[in-house]
């Protein structure tokens, strides 16, 4: 399961082929694609590490980054508290921390009562979390204060939750799609967190679902969100209103952990559940998203259950959970390779554009080629890896099982 349920404000989504110098402010970055801006080697060593701090706590949270400040999410000592924490991204020194109380619930072994990557923007941080059968979302400012706490409803899920937020304009948007009987897409007002609008879901009784929604902006036409489930299949829907606009559901069966992948007009999404039977669908958006989009094809081999992939220069590049890469011609769905490597993911890929990085869950930094089948380099983090990395301020940062680790070319060099 997700160790990394690991499952920002949304920004523009390019056909993620390069990205411009932007805040890592959600979970994978820039429009959740994966793709940001960092002068990174293809072999890390030991002097690549400019800081590595203890965390002082469990969680599977991603990294977000605004600015100076760091944000993680991690489960306190007493194990009934959660703590928002903010380090300094220069010299990885924490900053503060702001704990919340909780009450703990039926999770999966693997899944972490801090695994909701926050969101942050100009304003704050935003988390959504569990609180027994309770969905709360929190708001802090930047030098640590609470700007409001509420409510959102019911929540189920016999694995614990892992609902990332994501930011649009003025709002924070929640999909809260589980396995009780209050299933809802909802936008809370991010300086207020009062309600701007809620659409009521239906539940799926067996799969609770963890993928965040997706913002798609035509290049003619007004944004739309995307969301994957169980229980409807792709669902657009207005982000301002939470209007439906259309569902596309070609009869999934299981639960989305991952996050939808963009390569020019081509949206791919991935379903399973965990040794069972996995599933890609690749959909071609046309027209502004306006009209439920075609599936241009799908597949069911070598697939990721719980790591996003990732969309380079036309081409899908997927890492399975079990130890497979492979790539996938992003217009026609021609496999170009698949290998078995020496490695499991829960963490999901990232690129600077030149090359792409995925942390495996013994705690390994993987590099390959953008171009081919080929490993370019590998590096000991010297613990298991969950969370996705970062990549900002021309570094990455990774969490791992016990540290914040921040990667670079050595400075003063």
């Amino acid at each position: 399961m997700r160790s990394a349920f690991v499952l920002g404000c949304l920004l523009s989504v390019a056909a993620t082929d390069c990205a411009v110098g932007q805040e890592w402010s959600r979970f994978r970055g820039p429009g959740g694609q994966g793709v940001g801006v960092a002068d990174l080697p293809t072999t890390f060593t030991k002097d690549h590490i400019r800081w590595r701090t203890t965390i002082g706590g469990t969680g599977h949270s991603s990294p977000v980054l605004w600015g100076a400040h760091v944000y993680i999410t991690r489960l306190g000592e007493e194990r009934d508290t959660r703590d928002v924490v903010c380090y300094d991204a220069v010299t990885g020194k924490e900053s503060w921390s702001y704990s919340c109380a909780f009450e703990g619930h039926k999770q999966h072994k693997l899944n972490s009562f801090a695994s909701a990557t926050p969101v942050t923007d100009d304003h704050g941080v935003y988390m959504v979390w569990s609180s027994a059968e309770k969905l709360v979302a929190l708001a802090v400012s930047h030098d640590g204060q609470e700007l409001w706490q509420r409510e959102l409803g019911g929540y189920y899920a016999q694995h614990g939750s892992g609902n990332s937020p994501v930011m649009h304009g003025e709002l924070v948007v929640i999909a809260n799609e589980n396995e009780g009987d209050d299933c809802f897409l909802m936008a809370l007002n991010r300086k207020t967190g009062k309600t701007v609008w809620r659409e009521e879901l239906a539940k799926s009784p067996r799969f609770a679902c963890y993928s965040p929604p997706f913002l798609y902006e035509p290049k003619d036409g007004k944004p739309v969100m995307m969301v994957a489930s169980a229980a409807h299949g792709l669902t657009a829907f207005e982000p301002e209103t939470g209007k439906i606009r259309w569902r596309a559901n070609p009869g999934f069966k299981s639960r989305f952990i991952a996050a939808p992948c963009l390569a020019g007009n081509k949206l791919l999404v991935n379903t399973g559940s965990g040794n069972s039977g996995k599933q890609c669908v690749v959909f071609e958006i046309g027209k502004g998203a306006k009209d439920e989009p075609k599936i241009s094809y799908k597949r069911r081999r070598s697939l990721p259950y719980v790591p996003s992939a990732i969309a380079l220069h036309g081409k899908f590049f997927l890492f399975a959970d079990s130890g497979f890469a492979s790539c996938l011609n992003a217009d026609s769905g021609e496999e170009l390779w698949r290998e078995r490597i020496d490695g499991k993911f829960f963490s999901s890929p990232v690129s600077n554009g030149k090359a792409i990085y995925i942390c495996d869950r013994e705690g390994r930094l993987w590099t390959f080629s953008k171009t081919k089948f080929a490993v370019l380099g590998g590096f000991d983090l010297g613990a298991s890896v969950c969370a996705t990395p970062a990549l900002a301020r021309g570094a990455m940062f990774v969490r791992t099982a016990d540290e914040l680790i921040c990667l670079g070319k050595p400075t003063g060099k």
